[in-house]
C-alpha cells in the first residue's frame, strides 16, 4: 500500500481558566519507596517551593486524571520547573482524555512506576513495527511510565491507564512536548472519526487528501474514496464512536478498536482496529482497513447475454454466445477456449476426446476486443479510472472478490508501465 503522509493539523482546545493559587509551604507526607504500588493521598494544598519527588508527581497527575474536580488544583502544587512549558488548558484535556479510560476499571487506589523491563514491554508496544518510516518514543527522552491500580478493577481486560514522566538530571517532570503532541494525534484522528460520522464527505476529503500525492490520485479519485469510507461506516459499523475503544494512547501511535462490525458476509459481528502513525518528517498517517467489495461481475460478447461465473454451459451455448474459439484445447477434465483478446476456462466432460458441457471458472482479458465486463472495466483504463469504479483497490493489491450462488470468484489486475491496465483475470481464488 503506498500512501503518502497526512498533513499535521493542529486542533488546540479553547479551555481558559484563571488559577487562583493560594501560597504556603505545604509538607508532603506519606511518600512509599517507588517499587510497589503508591496509596493515593490527599496532598495539602499550596504551591511547594521545591520541586517534587516522582512519586509527589506522579499523585497529582493521578489525582487529575480521577477526580475532575482536582484538576486545577493539583496543577497549580506543580512548580513551574516541572510543568516543561505544558499549559493547563493542555494538561486539563490530557487528564480528561485519561479519565474516561480509567472510568471503565472503576476507581484507582494506588499505582506504580513500571520497572525497566515492564516498560521496555510497554514502549515496544507503541513502537511496533516501526521503522525508519515512522518516529519512535524515544524521540521524547527518557521516561518513567506510571501505571493506576484498581484493586476492585471492573474491567481488568480493558488498556491500562498510564502517563508519562520525564527524567532529566535525577529530575522529573511532565512531559510537555509529550503531552502536546499526544493531543494533537488524538485531535487528528477523533477529526477522522468525526467527518464519517457526520457524513460529511467534503470534510473527510480534506483530512485523507494529503494521503495520496501520486498522480494517479485525482481530486475525484479522492472524493471518491472518502464517499466509499463514509458509506462504509454507516452500513458496516454498529458501535457509536463514544463506544471506540482507546488501546493506545501516545503521540506516535494511537489504537482504537471499534467493538461490533458487521463481519464480510454480514452474519456476525466483529472487531475492527484503526490506527494512527507519526511519520518520520512529522505527518500523521491513518490506516483503516476498508475491505473492498465488488457487486458480481459477468461478461459477454457485444453487450448482449452476459455469461455468468460458475455456471454450466454446453459446446453449442458456449459457441452461440461467443463465437468460435481461434484455439481450443482440453485435458482429462478441463477445457481451455481461446478468443480473441480473451481465454475462458471450464470444468468439463469429455466424451470421446470431445467435451460437452462445462463449468465456467475462469476467464482472463489481455486486450480489448468484444467482449466485455460489466462495471465498465475494460483493457487499456489508467488506474485512475479503475479507483473511480473501486476506491479501495490501490489497499488490497488491486484484487476483490464476490460470491454468487455458484461459488466465490476473485478479480485481479495487472498494468502496464504505464499505469494502464493490461491483464483483467476473473476466476474462482486459487487455494
Amino acid at each position: 500500500m503506498n500512501k503518502a503522509d497526512n498533513s499535521r493539523k493542529v486542533f488546540k482546545g479553547a479551555l481558559t481558566r484563571t488559577l487562583a493559587v493560594i501560597m504556603c509551604i505545604s509538607m508532603i507526607f506519606g511518600v512509599m519507596g517507588l517499587t510497589g504500588c503508591k496509596f493515593i493521598d490527599n496532598l495539602t494544598h499550596g504551591v511547594t517551593q521545591k520541586n517534587l519527588s516522582e512519586a509527589e508527581l506522579a499523585r497529582l497527575v493521578t489525582n487529575s486524571i480521577m477526580n475532575e474536580s482536582d484538576v486545577a488544583d493539583c496543577y497549580g502544587k506543580i512548580p513551574k520547573s516541572q510543568l516543561d512549558g505544558l499549559s493547563y488548558s493542555m494538561f486539563s484535556e490530557y487528564c480528561s482524555i485519561l479519565r474516561k479510560n480509567a472510568s471503565v476499571h472503576g476507581t484507582a487506589d494506588s499505582f506504580r512506576v513500571l520497572n525497566e523491563q515492564d516498560k521496555q514491554i510497554y514502549f515496544d508496544s507503541i513502537d511496533g513495527s516501526a521503522n525508519a518510516e515512522y518516529q519512535t518514543i524515544y524521540k521524547y527522552g527518557d521516561m518513567d511510565v506510571v501505571e493506576l491500580c484498581f484493586s476492585r478493577d471492573k474491567a481488568p481486560g480493558a488498556a491500562p491507564v498510564r502517563f508519562m514522566l520525564s527524567k532529566k538530571d535525577n529530575t522529573c517532570s511532565l512531559p510537555g512536548d509529550f503531552i502536546v503532541d499526544s493531543m494533537l494525534a488524538y485531535s487528528y484522528i477523533n477529526h477522522y472519526f468525526e467527518m464519517i460520522n457526520d457524513g460529511n464527505v467534503d470534510g473527510l476529503e480534506a483530512v485523507i487528501k494529503s494521503t495520496y500525492n501520486s498522480d494517479i490520485y485525482l481530486n475525484s479519485v479522492i472524493h471518491a474514496k472518502a464517499d466509499y469510507i463514509a458509506e462504509y461506516y454507516r452500513l458496516k459499523v454498529k458501535t457509536s464512536t463514544s463506544d471506540y475503544e482507546l488501546k493506545l494512547f501516545s503521540p506516535t501511535h494511537i489504537t482504537y478498536v471499534i467493538p461490533e462490525v458487521f463481519s464480510a458476509d454480514g452474519t456476525k459481528f466483529v472487531s475492527k482496529t484503526v490506527e494512527l502513525r507519526l511519520k518520520s518528517d512529522g505527518k500523521f498517517l491513518v490506516e483503516d482497513d476498508i475491505p473492498s467489495t465488488i457487486k458480481e461481475l459477468r461478461f459477454s460478447r457485444e453487450g448482449s447475454s452476459k455469461l455468468r461465473m460458475g455456471s454450466t454451459y454446453t459446446n453449442s451455448e458456449i459457441r452461440y454466445l461467443l463465437g468460435d474459439p481461434i484455439v481450443a484445447t482440453h485435458t482429462a477434465d478441463q477445457v481451455i477456449l481461446a478468443y480473441s483478446g480473451m481465454t475462458i476456462r471450464l470444468d468439463a466432460e469429455i466424451e470421446n476426446g470431445q467435451w460437452t458441457s462445462g463449468r465456467l471458472t475462469s476467464v482472463v482479458f489481455r486486450k480489448q476486443s468484444a467482449f466485455t465486463l460489466t462495471e465498465d472495466l475494460y483493457i487499456g483504463m489508467n488506474i485512475s479510472e479503475l479507483l473511480l469504479v473501486y476506491p479501495m483497490f490501490d489497499e488490497c493489491g488491486y484484487t476483490g472478490s464476490f460470491k454468487n450462488g455458484d461459488g466465490e470468484f476473485a478479480l485481479s489486475f495487472e498494468f502496464d508501465e504505464y499505469g494502464n491496465v493490461s491483464t483483467i483475470r476473473l476466476g474462482e481464488p486459487v487455494s
